[in-house]
């Protein structure tokens, strides 16, 4: 660039202007790629193989839902033993992220394939036997259901370097509380072999070493997804919500209120709900948080107030906009007058906050989806 004599000064400014823009640009072009490499890296870990076992049942499709929406690249295991294929359908065609592979986690032999072909970066084991009536009536079937598969998974998993495990366990390891909230450090005592078994698999995870585990104990879990896309197809569990949805649609008669003269405000025993997505979301922190750090603990779930059965009732009502018939019926063995959880813990470790509403938000989600699935899923 040529500058007359006589504008020498003004030239020097240009040039100086033109040097501080460059300067500027190559710090702005330093700070653009360093969050590039950010974002990618970021990405990389989202599309990370996640295992989830149970993919086909309830709390697995909806779980699977969360993180397929957060990027997460899923592998999904289920023999249809309880779950259903409508739900794993629905999403392998919404997204490219899923696969699906028919699966009973006794099969050690197609275990090791799964994992030699694919970089599983973590397991969530939701897969489970979860009917208490049932586990009594076998309890043979529990323990190799529940335990010997689960450790099955967990051995394999190691065996293949994999260290990051989320398992799904339940509040019946606390059997008749001593105490109301249950928190995690309250005393274990099952009453079922569904519950015992569940325990066992806790004790067995906590004694491998290397191991960078979160175990989740829900509580009552209830509700759809919010969008209508998958929902609780639960037709023949005696699950609160569940008979109270039947009576609405007129799929039952009446809805059978077990006990009405508990130590209570209005009699009714005392629930904890939580909200599906609630817990999706649960298991979702938790993969974030066990990448900064190793968790290895126990989180419970729950709504840390509870319901009563006439409290339920009546959003029921309120929301279906008409009167539930009820009968009245006498309490039955085992039932528990109270049973909630705290969820502090979870709180405050994984930021984890439970839906606003959430009784209204369970209820409605429930009863809109099966509105439109009557007959919940068909296949």
């Amino acid at each position: 660039m040529k500058c007359p004599k006589k504008n020498i000064d003004k030239c020097a400014k240009i040039v100086a202007s033109m040097s501080k823009k460059i300067l500027q640009f190559k710090k702005w072009l330093k700070i653009t790629k360093k969050f590039i490499k950010k974002l990618l890296k970021i990405g990389r870990k989202k599309m990370a193989k996640i295992l989830v076992t149970g993919a086909a049942g309830y709390i697995g499709s909806h779980l699977c839902l969360k993180l397929l929406k957060e990027n997460f690249k899923i592998i999904g295991l289920d023999n249809f033993s309880t779950g259903f294929l409508e739900p794993v359908e629905i999403l392998k065609n919404k997204f490219s992220n899923f696969e699906f592979i028919n699966l009973d986690l006794a099969d050690e032999e197609k275990l090791s394939e799964i994992f030699e072909k694919n970089e599983i970066k973590s397991v969530i084991h939701l897969a489970a036997k979860i009917d208490v009536a049932e586990s009594v009536q076998k309890p043979s079937l529990y323990l190799k259901e529940n335990y010997e598969n689960s450790v099955k998974l967990i051995n394999k998993a190691v065996e293949f370097g994999i260290s990051k495990i989320i398992s799904s366990s339940t509040a019946a390891v606390y059997g008749n509380p001593v105490y109301t909230p249950i928190d995690e450090k309250h005393p274990t005592n099952p009453l079922s072999p569904y519950g015992q078994t569940k325990l066992d698999f806790e004790k067995y995870l906590e004694k491998i070493k290397n191991l960078n585990y979160v175990i989740f104990r829900y509580f009552n879990v209830g509700g759809s997804d919010s969008n209508g896309l998958i929902g609780k197809s639960h037709l023949k569990s005696n699950d609160l919500i569940e008979n109270i949805i039947k009576t609405i649609l007129g799929q039952k008669p009446e809805f059978q209120i077990f006990g009405s003269d508990y130590q209570t405000k209005d009699g009714t025993s005392v629930r904890d709900l939580i909200h599906v997505e609630d817990v999706a979301n649960a298991h979702f922190l938790a993969l974030q948080e066990m990448e900064k750090h190793k968790l290895n603990t126990v989180y419970n779930l729950g709504s840390e107030s509870g319901y009563t059965v006439l409290e339920i009732l009546g959003q029921a009502e309120k929301i279906a906009g008409k009167n539930i018939p009820v009968k009245k019926q006498p309490r039955r063995d085992g039932d528990i007058a109270v049973s909630v959880a705290t969820s502090q813990k979870a709180k405050n470790e994984l930021n984890w906050e439970i839906s606003p509403k959430n009784l209204e938000k369970i209820i409605t989600t429930d009863l809109n989806w099966r509105k439109k699935h009557p007959l919940g899923y068909t296949k």
